[in-house]
């Protein structure tokens, strides 16, 4: 086991990611806590290539923490999401594999983009959908703790949006916020952070419960 020695005061977390936008999410969702040192893998010299089997959004970032853990002896936080959309039958339903089609996972963010619309066509165009979102923690004692959260609905069209954008992830072109009555990719930060409401409390909420765990 690689065991990372803290620098500071601070109680260091370390999240199992590699992706730098999902990265700094989570910085901003703890950054009240002033007293925890959000870390990446890549920050403290550790990669590891987690297989997500798991049968739900939970699963999958308790095996994602586990692993981290059982590397480094650090308290590690892990999260996996998964698509669902109310209209799609069990087969059509992305689940946990939102960019897996018919066994593929090259495709370009074009073809699932038209892939969904193609779907969504089949369903009268659009329907509400919602991102199930799983997260794990697990302290230096190697305790886990875990929960899944229903984030908030939203309409999945297909009559995707032509108009300049702010930002947008690959079907956030086809994803419509029914409060602020914009498309994903139209959103401002501050509407982004509305629609994170949900998942930033309660991971918050997990995360402040367990610092005493955080040795």
């Amino acid at each position: 086991m690689l065991k990372y020695s803290q620098g500071s005061d601070c109680m260091d977390l370390l999240f199992a990611t590699g992706n730098e936008n999902k990265y700094n999410l989570m910085k901003r969702r703890l950054s009240s806590l002033d007293d925890i040192n959000v870390l990446m893998p890549k920050q403290i010299g550790v990669k590891i290539n987690v297989v997500e089997d798991g049968k739900t959004a939970e699963e999958n970032a308790i095996k994602k923490a586990q692993e981290y853990y059982n590397k480094t002896g650090m308290a590690v936080i892990a999260e996996d999401s998964g698509l669902y959309v109310d209209k799609f039958n069990e087969n059509m339903q992305p689940g946990l594999f939102v960019r897996r089609v018919n066994g593929r996972e090259d495709l370009t963010d074009q073809e699932i983009l038209n892939y969904y619309i193609n779907c969504l066509n089949m369903v009268d165009g659009e329907s509400l959908a919602h991102y199930q979102t799983g997260v794990a923690l697990i302290d230096t004692d190697g305790n886990i703790y875990s929960m899944t959260i229903d984030e908030e609905p939203f309409l999945f069209t297909s009559k995707m949006n032509q108009k300049d954008t702010v930002s947008g992830g690959t079907l956030d072109s086809i994803s419509y916020d029914i409060k602020n009555k914009k498309y994903f990719n139209e959103l401002n930060n501050d509407e982004k952070q509305q629609r994170y409401e949900r998942i930033d409390q309660e991971t918050l909420k997990l995360v402040s419960n367990l610092k005493k765990h955080i040795k």
